[in-house]
């Protein structure tokens, strides 16, 4: 009995042993992989470019490009830099590109074909304040990484997380930045001037009477969105053709308080805004004074900024 108490002790020793090698071996693999692959995932370092001077980006699957050009430190689009831009965008894919670091390195790669980067996904051009370019491509997913290379090299690719990705805008519409419209209560509007054909009527809160009609105007301001562009810097033919230009236009001025409270101290504001054209989709062309970007709202939001006197 206890020759095989002896026995089974040494079998679960030996067992054990063997279990600290293969623990042991396993270590030494792992590390040596990690060695191979750039050590710390977080730490692999892909681009080091201190500011650019121009960033450019192709999605190939759809066809579309956007390119921006930096002058001093405003973004404008490379071919117009009317359109006015929302500047967190820009700094978001500069900020990436930038110090773009990798959750791989692969060092000993298989043929770009296999990581779909023979015809790449995306293309990102960097173009640095001295004017060196600097190329990335990303490739095919891998989990939630996607493959990429930088100017080309073909003996060592990376991965990198989905950010490198959902940080490529490509709605311009959405980057443009867009006119605030004042936050309106049924408290806040003092006076509305509506100017149309020459003829001008005034809705004042001051009137009893009209009441109904200021809270229906201030209706139609806190519902309006200033979201859907049709042009970002109209000339005067095409202002005239939404009936935007002075002639036909539609100008309502706004005075209102900032805040609903009856007694402030606060001097009244304004707001104008100008009222063109109804296209098929039961939309009008909007234009806010002194800019230069172009709207399309809702036919049924504008009638309530009018008083509700429009059909």
């Amino acid at each position: 009995m206890d020759m095989k108490k002896h026995r089974t002790l040494l079998i679960l020793l030996a067992l054990f042993v063997i279990l600290i090698l293969i623990f042991l071996f396993l270590s030494f693999y792992e590390r040596k992989q990690e060695e191979q692959n750039g050590g710390d995932d977080s730490q692999i370092s892909v681009t080091d470019i201190e500011s650019l001077l121009a960033l450019s980006y192709t999605d190939h699957s759809e066809g579309t490009t956007m390119s921006f050009a930096k002058d001093g430190n405003t973004w404008y689009v490379s071919n117009d830099r009317d359109i006015p831009l929302t500047q967190s965008y820009i700094e978001t894919m500069e900020d990436t590109f930038c110090s773009l670091t990798a959750t791989r390195e692969f060092s000993d790669p298989d043929a770009l074909s296999d990581y779909g980067l023979e015809d790449p996904a995306y293309t990102i051009e960097l173009t640095d304040q001295d004017g060196t370019l600097t190329t990335v491509t990303i490739g095919n997913s891998v989990d939630e990484d996607y493959y990429l290379a930088v100017n080309g090299q073909e003996d060592i690719l990376y991965t990198a997380d989905s950010s490198i990705v959902s940080s490529m805008q490509y709605d311009l519409d959405t980057m443009v930045a867009k006119d605030d419209v004042p936050s309106i209560g049924s408290g806040n509007p003092v006076q509305a001037d509506i100017t149309e054909n020459g003829t001008t009527t005034i809705y004042s809160s001051d009137n009893d009477e009209q009441t109904e009609t200021i809270s229906t105007i201030a209706g139609g301001y806190g519902a309006m969105s200033l979201t859907e562009l049709a042009s970002y810097h109209a000339d005067a033919e095409e202002l005239a053709s939404f009936g935007l230009d002075e002639d036909s236009r539609i100008t309502v001025k706004l005075t209102y308080n900032e805040s609903s409270e009856e007694e402030s101290d606060e001097d009244p504001l304004t707001f104008t805004l100008y009222i063109g054209n109804t296209t098929d989709d039961d939309t009008r062309y909007v234009q806010v004074q002194d800019s230069d970007l172009v709207y399309l709202v809702s036919s049924g939001i504008l009638n309530n900024l009018l008083g509700g006197s429009e059909e």
